[in-house]
């Protein structure tokens, strides 16, 4: 069988959050996702590091769809840590993605645009199988995500 080849997904969405904010979620309380979005998230804690600095490694757990039960795990690692930029890069390392990808890494980038931020969700995947779905579930999840760090930004304001 032919090695399939790696493939890009870019996904962008302008919130009504400044990007320094924004970042400072992703990048110092992206554990908080299971407070935050508990219908997705079902836990997330740091195995390595410090959670947000290259070579730490996170585990979660989470549901695909709001509709299943079938509770899913990753184990990823940070790869990249670009703060001037408001960039943070991972990689999967174990768990139920990589059953469906030989390869997933994320890239997510937080850009200022007026009062608010445009962020960016870079995707590489390589499938296991040409039969295996595109990663469309998982665009929902960061998308998701954006907004209730959106919202979670709003309901802090003092």
């Amino acid at each position: 069988m032919a090695e399939l080849p790696p493939q890009v997904i870019d996904v962008e969405s302008e919130i009504d959050c400044p990007a320094d904010k924004m970042y400072d979620l992703f990048k110092n309380h992206l554990t908080q996702l299971p407070t935050l979005f508990p219908e997705i998230f079902k836990s997330a804690e740091v195995l390595q590091g410090d959670g947000k600095s290259v070579g730490s490694v996170r585990h979660w757990t989470y549901l695909i769809h709001h509709s299943s039960d079938e509770v899913l795990e990753v184990t990823e690692k940070i790869t990249e840590v670009d703060d001037e930029n408001r960039s943070l890069t991972f990689s999967a390392m174990e768990g139920d993605v990589l059953k469906t990808y030989k390869r997933f890494h994320g890239k997510v980038t937080v850009t200022p645009k007026g009062t608010g931020s445009v962020v960016k969700w870079h995707i590489i995947f390589e499938k296991a199988n040409e039969d295996d779905p595109h990663p469309d579930s998982y665009l929902e999840i960061v998308q998701g995500a954006n907004k209730k760090f959106e919202q979670h930004h709003f309901n802090n304001i003092n």
